[in-house]
């Protein structure tokens, strides 16, 4: 399928490992002039490395998301390498799991800062660009507890910062989607479901599996019993409905929230 984003320039944060990496691997393959954001400067390398290799254009940008003046900065970096963005995709720093007694005023403010007021400064550096163009993408990977809350009955561990921050964040992201329509600008959200994306994703289990005295192995097969596909997800699942939502066919869809989880939330919730 031609997605008509052949020449865009795309900007991905998070864009050096897991369902980040994927997503602008994709957008290369379409044709898009990729601007990879994430802070390791070998993983980008080797990102920039592989959409080169595949056909594609990309340049690589070092920057830390929780640092707002990184924002202004990613842009003026794709502006001068190939033009201000036309799209962008927030993988925003999303919160470690843990309940409520284990956080403090600050932990609150700080999951706030990446999942909110970090998009909100995202938004601010890309929209200008985009209005003047009168078209843009703005794709967020988002979280499915956004709408309804991780709960341990039901995922066998507690997520009390997501659960407080991710409607937070959505609820922004539909309010740009509103004011941005006009301008030919779409904004959507993308929710993962359990997406494996290697070791950073099995680090983050082993912590949940620690906390409810269970072993690794255990803990993945009782959350794989919870889906109906019986499967993670692949980070290129993921990568397919991001790119397509940046598509010019996909001028209709905005202030959505759809998720790629293999059915688990309509069921378990």
């Amino acid at each position: 399928m031609d997605l008509g984003i052949q020449g865009k320039v795309a900007l991905v944060t998070g864009g050096s490992h897991g369902i980040g990496r994927s997503v602008a691997e994709e957008l290369g393959r379409n044709g898009c002039k990729v601007v990879v954001v994430a802070r390791g400067q070998e993983r980008l390398d080797e990102t920039v490395a592989a959409i080169r290799q595949e056909g594609g254009e990309a340049i690589a940008f070092s920057g830390d998301l929780t640092k707002f003046d990184s924002f202004p900065a990613m842009v003026a970096a794709a502006e001068a390498a190939y033009g201000l963005p036309d799209i962008a995709i927030y993988t925003p720093v999303a919160p470690p799991s843990g309940s409520f007694d284990e956080y403090e005023d600050a932990d609150f403010d700080q999951a706030f800062s990446y999942i909110v007021k970090g998009f909100a400064h995202f938004v601010r550096a890309v929209a200008p660009g985009m209005k003047a163009k009168q078209w843009g993408r703005i794709v967020t990977i988002g979280s499915g507890h956004g709408r309804l809350p991780a709960r341990r009955t039901t995922l066998g561990f507690d997520y009390v910062l997501a659960n407080t921050v991710r409607p937070a964040g959505l609820g922004l992201s539909r309010t740009v989607a509103d004011q941005l329509a006009p301008f030919g600008i779409t904004v959507n959200t993308v929710p993962p479901g359990f997406v494996d994306t290697g070791a950073a994703y099995e680090e983050f289990f082993q912590t949940c599996a620690e906390a409810v005295g269970q072993t690794l192995e255990q803990f993945m097969q009782d959350l794989i019993n919870r889906i109906p596909m019986k499967r993670f997800g692949r980070p290129e699942e993921v990568a397919s409905l991001c790119a397509y939502l940046c598509s010019r066919n996909a001028s209709y869809i905005t202030g959505q929230y759809m998720l790629v989880d293999g059915g688990r939330m309509e069921v378990y919730y």
